[in-house]
């Protein structure tokens, strides 16, 4: 049985602060505890409508881990934690409770022990040619389980899938998509897809903004992509809607009762570790969240310092029992930082715009229509993405990346598409340059951006994962280029070095 939450007004002060600045990059080390525990790291999470050609019946979930991989760091590389439980969950029914959970679990082998290599080595002929090739040395594969709140026990969709090992170079992992990547997507027995290994980071952010708001620009262009060149490690599943939805079918139309869907995602780990005198581990005791994230970096930007552990532990459910963040959310930091940095007037305390466009979910209204909603709450705070999976999926030749503020109304804050630009949208929401603070709607409170207005890496795929391929580890990022060489008859001193 569901529980009823305790306090309405604390409720409402989490309602209010959870997503109130909702994304101003991804949620990478927010909290203190999960900085050293980068493996079960949520980084982003991604829920949109399928546009792959012939999938418009589905729903793709995206959860990234491990953030900001270096595509050059061998020999071991990087790789799911087969101690993590990672889950993708769904709230059908606005209580902030999981009805739907989609579990991921890693079980990871080696080939060969006595190489000093690591993910690949030379069994065979040093060539990773396949999923199965001998010289893939650490192979990792996946079980993928469904649960729902009626079941009491996990439904096992598939097992024994292999992930991709890291795309090493042209010699290691020569054709690496049509070799490795494309072959890791597998069909579900639900009609649905799935994979799980390393992409491309494709979010797109100057990470000046952590600078005191000090941006290279403050429009479309201009910016620095700090995340170009990383990877991440990627788990995406493809749905019928009809699988996350409360009644169990396609919802009639975009305002349906059961057309809303809340979507967020975690990683849990054991809770005692006994370390062996040889070094090996044993894992023990039940799974606990380390690790949360729905809208993007809420953890970073409005929860205290000194509650940004517990939050991570914590079930959306549970959110409204973190009053302190009340007049850190009804008087939003960010939005008084803007205001001091950039000499604008941004609406006045307390911002119910923010509650509408990120907390609650926007309802039915004069500005966004009678067909627009993305309401889900049983009037209490539940900090999560929400899709409309009513909404039709926008092709991606027509996608707006401000979705709703672009007149996109698949895209953020309608769930979140990798191409959404979160970071500009949030910056305009927070200074109120939306519709729905018409007196501050006027420029540069409606223009502000990072200067990064596109991912330079390419367009996604048109097809799942639709994440690009994982950077290659012999193709350095551009900061890690070779400097012009040195005269060698110069001895370096604390001077030459500009110290």
């Amino acid at each position: 049985m569901k529980k009823q939450l305790i306090s309405g007004i604390a409720g409402l002060a989490i309602l209010l602060s959870s997503s109130a600045i909702p994304a101003i990059a991804s949620s990478h080390a927010e909290a203190p505890l999960i900085s050293m525990d980068r493996f079960a790291d949520n980084t982003d999470t991604y829920a949109f409508r399928s546009v792959e050609p012939g999938r418009a019946g589905f729903v793709t979930l995206i959860a990234n881990y491990i953030p900001l991989q270096e595509p050059s760091g061998g020999p071991q590389y990087f790789r799911f934690d087969d101690t993590v439980r990672y889950e993708i969950k769904i709230d059908n029914t606005g209580d902030g409770q999981e009805d739907v959970v989609y579990e991921f679990e890693f079980v990871t082998t080696r080939v060969n022990n006595n190489t000093v290599l690591g993910q690949s080595t030379v069994n065979q002929d040093g060539v990773i040619g396949s999923l199965t090739d001998p010289d893939y040395n650490i192979p990792q594969t996946y079980r993928v389980r469904r649960s729902t709140g009626k079941e009491e026990r996990a439904v096992v969709l598939a097992s024994g899938l292999r992930t991709p090992p890291a795309n090493i170079g042209p010699r290691v992992t020569p054709n690496y998509e049509a070799n490795l990547g494309q072959p890791a997507v597998y069909n579900l027995p639900n009609g649905g897809k799935v994979f799980a290994g390393n992409r491309d980071e494709y979010f797109y952010i100057d990470l000046g903004v952590f600078d005191a708001l000090n941006l290279r620009s403050v429009g479309m262009s201009g910016g620095i992509d700090s995340t170009k060149g990383y990877n991440v490690s990627t788990i995406a599943i493809e749905v019928p809607m009809q699988e996350l939805t409360r009644t169990g079918a396609v919802p009639a139309s975009p305002t349906a009762p059961d057309a809303v869907v809340g979507v967020w995602a975690t990683a849990s780990r054991r809770t005692t570790r006994v370390i062996q005198p040889d070094g090996s581990r044993i894992e023990a005791g039940d799974f606990r969240q380390v690790s949360r994230l729905g809208n993007p970096l809420v953890n970073e930007v409005v929860i205290p310092l000194g509650l940004k552990d517990a939050f991570n532990s914590l079930s959306p459910f549970s959110d409204g029992t973190i009053p302190q963040v009340v007049q850190a959310v009804t008087d939003p930091e960010l939005a008084r930082l803007l205001a001091a940095v950039y000499g604008i007037t941004v609406p006045p305390p307390p911002r119910n715009d923010l509650v509408s466009i990120f907390a609650t979910g926007i309802p039915v209204n004069p500005i966004t229509g009678p067909n627009y909603t993305t309401f889900l709450s049983d009037g209490i705070a539940h900090e999560y993405l929400r899709l409309n999976v009513a909404i039709p999926p926008t092709p991606i030749a027509n996608q707006n990346r401000l979705g709703l503020l672009g007149g996109d109304v698949a895209g953020f804050p309608n769930g979140r598409r990798v191409f959404d630009d979160v970071t500009d949208i949030a910056l305009r929401a927070v200074a109120g340059g939306t519709p729905f603070t018409p007196a501050t709607n006027i420029a540069p409170n409606n223009t502000l951006g990072d200067g990064v207005s596109s991912n330079p890496e390419g367009p996604l795929l048109m097809r799942f994962p639709y994440l690009l391929p994982p950077n290659q580890g012999n193709q350095p990022r551009t900061a890690n280029q070779q400097r012009p060489e040195r005269d060698p008859s110069i001895i370096p001193t604390v001077d030459s070095f500009g110290l």
